[in-house]
């Protein structure tokens, strides 16, 4: 079982404290049915009395420290269970998790992270009643062996007519959680896309009908088959119940004669275990869903595990480069019918302190080889050189922080993480008033006071926290596209150039010709290779 290992594995020693405290408050709450029982046949006593204070205090004192201690071990476990998947995922190669789909990642960290959880939550209760079950048996069979005997065949026989109707439950589960990857992919498009569906009617209308609600309609639908066979199991339980309930009062009297202590016991205790009984069986849908999220997490990250995971840069890491060389790299695209896109081969050179136009028409692979450059994507043929040796999985995040990037899909945070404390705020409000952003945003301890802006001041914002990383590459792909021309004019005319008298080496991904002369290098991609007229201009570097 999953989720008992998972349990085991992750909480230890403390497994075994909880399941005791759990346990010995079932068997409290069983000691208590025995006391109220011995009560009704014999007459209240002193040593009843203090039986019940006892046995009422033990269930409290238990109960509460096994609650106590599973809730923190609950949040820990599901904590680290998190930050394990994170750190898989953050090692993960980039170019894999695009195409593995952000849902399966999104709902295994949400949902199924959640389901186990819950599960967690919900297992002292489990184990309460498991052990009233246990403990009224055993007084049970204190009462009258043979009546235990025949109670106890009853309920064998309804324990195998509950299970395999509790089992065929559980395909329909595992259909429900394969929509929930499904609809987390509908939520993503509703996020990013919220601007064209709300500019098209037509599209907007058959987005709710044909994708949300047929999506969210099949997960209930599936959850309510499983859930309905679940109730039917719990009805079959109940049934058996009372079976043996009827068993004691009408049946055994017949061929064994019960004293009416004995009658009385079975009736109280057998009315009291349906409770915890039907408790029991109401978790388990629970159960077994946190036994499907559980499977889905391991297979997560067994996914995440199985490529070649790339070895962490230390934070405090500031390389440096005296050569990067694109030699023959091939990098291709294709799709589910054959086609795609091929870069390359390429072969290209950069050094410290230049400034690099890279141009060609859309589709020219102009990102691409951006991606390729900054490490994000590995070359498929071919060899990416730094400072003459080859980059590996063991250096690639190393050399990954050579860059300050900003993409045309960039993401902007809030806050100016890992960038140190210390003079960051004046520094950075220094560039607030440089980039023309005074007025709009302010900088407290690190945290932006908006994010809200325009889509060229955003890409300022983004270039403000590039100048606070003062790595020795800056990449910018088609920062300036979204800038208004007085600004466009400051980014190439004085940026530019001021990041390159620092030493920098700044790689401008641009269809803005009438700057191109600004470059010291001008790399044309077509169709995916280096043009005639950029092969001329690098043959003389």
């Amino acid at each position: 079982m999953k989720l008992l290992r998972f349990l085991l594995r992750s909480a230890g020693p403390m497994a075994v404290v909880m399941a005791v405290l759990s346990t010995a408050s079932g068997a409290f709450n069983a000691g208590l049915i025995a006391a109220i029982h011995q009560t009704l046949q014999h007459g209240a006593s002193t040593a009843l009395l203090l039986a019940f204070v006892g046995m009422g205090l033990g269930k409290l004192v238990s109960s509460y420290f096994s609650g106590v201690m599973l809730t923190e071990y609950s949040y820990e476990s599901i904590t680290e269970l998190r930050k394990e998947l994170i750190e898989k995922l953050l090692a993960f190669p980039y170019l894999r998790f695009e195409r593995m789909g952000r849902e399966k990642v999104f709902a295994a960290l949400t949902e199924d992270v959640a389901t186990v959880n819950a599960a967690l939550q919900s297992a002292p209760g489990l184990l309460v009643n498991v052990a009233v079950v246990a403990g009224s048996s055993a007084y049970l069979a204190y009462l009258s062996w043979p009546t235990f005997i025949a109670l106890a065949s009853v309920g064998v026989l309804g324990t195998l007519a509950y299970r395999p109707i509790s089992r065929s439950a559980r395909p329909y589960l595992e259909r429900a959680r394969d929509q929930h990857d499904r609809l987390f992919g509908h939520f993503r498009a509703l996020t990013e896309g919220t601007k064209e569906l709300k500019q098209h009617a037509a599209r907007r209308e058959a987005f709710l009908d044909d994708h949300v609600l047929e999506t969210s309609e099949a997960l209930m639908e599936q959850h309510m088959l499983g859930h309905a066979r679940y109730q039917l199991s719990q009805g079959a339980s109940s049934l058996v119940s009372l079976v043996g309930l009827a068993l004691v009062l009408f049946i055994a009297p017949r061929w064994h004669h019960l004293p009416s202590g004995v009658m009385s016991g079975y009736v109280l205790t057998s009315l009291y275990l349906m409770g915890p009984l039907s408790a029991a069986l109401r978790i388990l849908p629970l159960y077994t869903s946190a036994e499907i999220a559980l499977g889905r997490i391991e297979l997560l990250g067994v996914e995440l595990g199985s490529a070649a995971r790339e070895r962490a840069a230390a934070p405090a890491d500031r390389p440096t480069f005296r050569s990067i060389a694109l030699r023959g790299v091939v990098h291709a695209y294709h799709d589910e019918r054959g086609g795609g896109f091929t870069l390359g081969p390429i072969t290209l050179d950069v050094h410290p302190g230049q400034i690099i136009f890279l141009t060609g028409q859309n589709g020219s692979g102009k990102s691409t080889l951006a991606k390729v450059l900054v490490g994000l994507y590995e070359p498929e043929q071919g060899a990416l050189l730094w400072d003459g040796a080859a980059v590996t999985d063991e250096t690639r995040d190393s050399y990954r922080q050579l860059f300050s990037v900003i993409f045309p899909d960039y993401y902007l945070f809030d806050t100016l993480l890992g960038l140190g404390d210390g003079d960051v705020d004046e520094r950075a409000e220094l560039l607030v008033q440089r980039l023309e952003l005074d007025g709009h945003v302010e900088i407290n301890a690190g945290e932006l006071s908006s994010t809200r802006l325009s889509q060229g001041q955003r890409k300022r914002l983004a270039l403000l926290t590039a100048y606070l990383e003062d790595r020795p590459i800056y990449v910018f792909d088609e920062w300036a596209a979204d800038q208004d021309p007085s600004f466009k004019e400051v980014f190439y005319k004085e940026l530019v150039p001021e990041l390159k008298a620092r030493g920098k080496t700044v790689v401008v991904v641009t269809h803005d010709d009438r700057y191109f002369h600004l470059a010291d290098r001008h790399v044309m991609l077509d169709q995916g290779q280096i043009g005639n007229s950029a092969v001329s201009m690098l043959s003389g570097t």
